[in-house]
């Protein structure tokens, strides 16, 4: 029993040296960070590296006319439900006094597994000069490289679908003054994501450049997203590019043959005290075995704060592919695609976009199927495959970022 009592009472006595060391380790972490919010992220930081994350929710509802074989009398078809669209970790830090790094991983919304989706580091050199190596979008579209968490409306547009570059992997050189910037890039091609060097879906090699150039109060910043909030500085940006890419000659890609793509866009921005407004256009030509095809495409869009918090917006954008694509159904004809979207956005947190709630509703003009296949159906555009024009999507969708 003495023996007993006398480990119990070292055992107490261990627990409260330790308790009382943990303590004044938080106290001096608190004292450090001389913020609750720091503290919370206090071990992050001590290694050098900051966690963030991105979660859209989403309940989705889609009318269209389908004359699915499964259905015993194909009429107007209803498709609605939950989904979580995007679930998004970001670890980004610093690596040397000039150089610091990014991933991101992606969470799957069948299957919930975790693939990368950026991965890069970045190199400043002086100031008007960086270099940026790994995998993310490619500057090319503007409304492509906004991101996710900061569109217009709950998602992207068709446009930017069928003519933003998506993820490649690259080595970037930017540069720029007070007023310009630009950049140039060698990469694998448009939308070849994070894939090893013999995958069928890389390019030979391609080049990408863009430049911007601003004018009036605003600065850069107020660039990184299509919202002015009330009260901000005016200005206006101006944006240019071109990519080209070869196809076939080295890698066994997809399609079979030698493929050359060359694709040009063009984009004004104004943003100006709670309104904003941005305009594109873009076109690409694809020269291979399947034929030689010019596909054009333009976007308006607009917004305009009502409240401090709440904001109306909309948006006109249409495909147009080359008439002398091959039409998905035998003896149709290749049409034109084109969206009309409004919604409204509610930011939770004022002038900024960590907790915003969006309704939008997408109304397809034409029939997805009579694109000679440059538009497909996307349930993150809420775009269903249809026979018929005249598709309704709408999307509620909660966005938190933390």
């Amino acid at each position: 029993m003495r023996t007993f009592l006398l480990a119990a009472a070292g055992a107490l006595v261990g627990a409260q040296s330790a308790a009382l060391a943990a303590e004044t380790a938080l106290r001096d972490a608190i004292l450090l960070d001389d913020s609750a919010e720091a503290m919370s992220l206090s071990l992050s930081k001590a290694a050098g590296a900051e966690v963030s994350a991105q979660l859209q929710f989403r309940y989705d509802i889609n009318l269209r006319d389908d004359t699915s074989l499964t259905l015993a009398n194909p009429d107007d078809d209803t498709t609605i439900g939950f989904s979580v669209r995007r679930a998004r970790v970001n670890v980004a830090g610093q690596v040397t006094d000039n150089i610091k790094a990014k991933i991101q991983m992606d969470f799957n919304r069948a299957t919930g597994t975790a693939t990368l989706q950026e991965g890069y580091a970045d190199w400043t050199i002086n100031d008007g000069l960086k270099l940026r190596i790994g995998s993310q979008k490619l500057h090319f579209a503007r409304e492509n490289t906004v991101g996710s968490a900061k569109q217009l409306s709950a998602e992207a547009s068709v446009f930017d679908s069928v003519f933003g570059s998506g993820y490649a992997q690259f080595v970037e050189a930017w540069f720029g003054g007070d007023a310009w910037r630009g950049w140039l890039a060698f990469s694998d091609g448009f939308n070849s994501r994070n894939t090893a060097f013999t995958s069928a879906s890389e390019a030979d090699y391609a080049i990408t450049g863009r430049a911007e150039f601003k004018f009036g109060d605003a600065d850069f910043k107020a660039f990184d997203d299509f919202t002015s909030w009330r009260g901000s500085a005016a200005g206006g940006l101006i944006g240019g590019a071109f990519h080209w890419q070869s196809m076939g000659d080295t890698n066994p890609s997809v399609p079979a043959g030698s493929t050359d793509m060359l694709s040009l866009t063009g984009d004004f921005t104004y943003e100006a005290d709670g309104w904003n407004a941005h305009a594109a256009v873009a076109w690409r030509n694809t020269d291979g075995p399947a034929g030689d095809y010019d596909d054009w495409g333009f976007l308006v869009q607009g917004g305009i704060f009502v409240t401090d918090t709440t904001e109306l917006f909309a948006r006109f954008d249409m495909v147009s592919p080359d008439d002398t694509r091959a039409p998905v159904t035998p003896g149709s004809t290749v049409d034109d695609f084109s969206t009309i979207t409004f919604g409204v956005n509610h930011y939770l947190v004022p002038e900024s976009h960590a907790a915003k709630f969006t309704l939008a509703v997408m109304y397809y003009l034409d029939e997805v199927s009579n694109t000679g296949g440059v538009v497909g159906a996307s349930d993150g555009l809420n775009l269903l495959a249809d026979t018929e024009d005249g598709q309704v999507g709408i999307t509620a969708q909660l966005q938190l970022l933390f």
